[in-house]
C-alpha cells in the first residue's frame, strides 16, 4: 500500500540557504525548492536534480531523503 500523505524535508546547509524536498507518493514525483533559488520549484530525477548544482551536504541529504520518499514504491516479490 502506498501512502496518500507527501513526504517533506527540510534542510539548511551551512551558509544558512533553506531547502525543502516534497515527494507526492501517488504521482512518484519528488520536487526541491529553497532560498537559494527564489524558491522555485525543480523536478527531483532518480535523487537528483539536473537543473541545480548544490554542494556535497546538500547531495548527501537529498539522497538520503530520496531514499526514504522513495522506500515505499519498492514493490517486494513474496
Amino acid at each position: 500500500m502506498i501512502a496518500n500523505r507527501n513526504y517533506i524535508s527540510r534542510f539548511t546547509n551551512r551558509y544558512g540557504e533553506e531547502w525543502e524536498f516534497e515527494y507526492n507518493p501517488l504521482k512518484k514525483e519528488g520536487v526541491l525548492r529553497g532560498s537559494d533559488v527564489d524558491w522555485q520549484n525543480y523536478r527531483v530525477i532518480d535523487g537528483r536534480v539536473p537543473e541545480l548544482i548544490l554542494n556535497d551536504e546538500e547531495i548527501q541529504w537529498l539522497r538520503r531523503v530520496w531514499t526514504e520518499a522513495t522506500a515505499s514504491n519498492r514493490v517486494i516479490d513474496e
